[in-house]
């Protein structure tokens, strides 16, 4: 029996004799209208979907509130220390199932998150999250306190709650402002930080959000808002750039190298054009994190061979040039312009990336790890000076208006 066994039996043994307990707490809490309102509040599977968008900072964006006022209403500047610990069983029992897990403490406030695995279109990432008020001298997070359904069959929490240990450290300040706009709220977030690992030096965090709160309109007009938002950052000329993996996802890569995986979308399973190029953008966004991560020349090959790629089949899409149509509108959308603007911005990425490659093999092979991060900042550099990060979501919001041939 492994060590791993013999801790999850030992779980259940302890979970078993606990449960009784618990059962008896649960009762308690129902039995308090403010409790059972402040869990009924929380944790609404309806309501709880985190929806923002995420790029990387290089230096520092200068002037963040400005920049937004010239678009909307900018209100309630302020700043906060986010200290964040987040959790996991010895056997990733939490990340196998798509799960997040942390607590997090700031100037007036601790809680216990949940978060879900979701999906990431073009830099706009969505996904479950539900948020429990919590003693700041708390420990461990409750599983129990979130919803039982969000969990996946089979998954026993008493056993995965005993399993629970701290996984990293994650601390930032953040500097947050509200913007208002299109009846809509969003929350404006520079992050700079740190992801604190036992295994090695801190890794920097660096990073832009912008987290929806609340709307009265569709998604897709959520998505158009957006998709407006980066192309200020662009005009602008703010130093941003990609940031595929949220800040657990990077924590994870860099914890455990089994994590290391490639992972391909399924381009052969795709019905029509359109798909395959949305399964293209998820590659190149996953083998990008990743290169960014682990600095590995054969990650950097495949991202840039899934470019090229790409490009051939955005030259395929623009010759064909199916229709495109505004939700709910008859009149068709000229894109072939957009379209040739983003296949000549991916091309001189690609071109100028591929100058790149046998330079990060060779100084992998030499293990010089200061000159490989020096190489993979140019790289970074040379993404900002093409503005990369822009292309992701227009191409989201362009696949979502064209009529698919099949």
């Amino acid at each position: 029996m492994t060590e791993s066994t013999k801790a999850k039996a030992a779980a259940k043994d302890q979970a078993r004799t606990a449960r009784k307990a618990q059962e008896v707490a649960k009762q308690a809490e129902a039995a308090s209208p403010a409790q059972q309102d402040g869990v009924r509040n929380g944790t609404s599977l309806t309501d709880h979907r985190e929806i923002e968008i995420k790029l990387g900072v290089l230096g520092r964006p200068d002037s963040l509130p400005e920049v937004f006022a010239s678009l909307g209403k900018v209100s309630g500047e302020r700043s906060d220390l986010l200290e964040n610990t987040y959790f996991d069983t010895p056997d990733d029992d939490l990340f196998k199932a798509g799960i997040g897990l942390r607590i997090r403490h700031g100037k007036d406030f601790s809680e216990q998150t949940l978060k879900l695995r979701g999906k990431n279109q073009g830099g706009l990432h969505s996904r479950g999250e539900f948020n429990i008020p919590i003693s700041r001298s708390a420990k461990l997070p409750r599983l129990a306190k979130f919803p039982s359904e969000v969990f996946p069959d089979g998954f026993d929490i008493d056993v995965e709650q005993h399993l629970l240990q701290p996984l990293c450290r994650i601390s930032f300040t953040r500097e947050s402002f509200d913007f208002e706009i299109m009846d809509s709220l969003f929350e404006v977030a520079y992050d700079h930080g740190s992801i604190d690992l036992d295994t090695g030096a801190p890794y920097p965090i660096n990073e832009l959000e912008v987290e929806l709160k609340q709307t009265s309109r569709s998604e897709d007009s959520v998505m158009l808002i957006y998709n407006a938002l980066v192309t200020t950052f662009a005009e602008k000329d703010l130093p941003l750039v990609m940031e595929p993996f949220s800040k657990m996802h990077r924590a994870q890569v860099l914890l455990r190298g089994k994590r290391n995986s490639v992972a391909f979308s399924d381009t052969q399973t795709s019905s029509d054009l359109v798909s395959y190029i949305s399964n293209l953008l998820s590659t190149f966004d996953n083998l990008y994190g990743l290169f960014l991560l682990k600095h590995d020349p054969l990650v950097f090959s495949y991202q840039n061979s899934t470019l090229r790629t790409l490009i051939r089949a955005l030259k395929v899409l623009r010759k064909d040039a199916p229709p495109a149509f505004y939700k709910d509108e008859r009149e068709p959308v000229s894109y072939d312009q957009e379209l040739r603007v983003i296949i000549r911005t991916l091309k001189e990425y690609e071109r100028r990336c591929f100058d790149y490659e046998k330079k990060i093999a060779k100084t992998s092979l030499d293990f010089d790890e200061y000159e490989l991060s020096v190489l993979v900042d140019k790289v970074r550099r040379i993404e900002n000076d093409c503005q990369i990060y822009v292309i992701p979501l227009k191409l989201r919001v362009l696949l979502s208006m064209i009529v698919s041939r099949r």
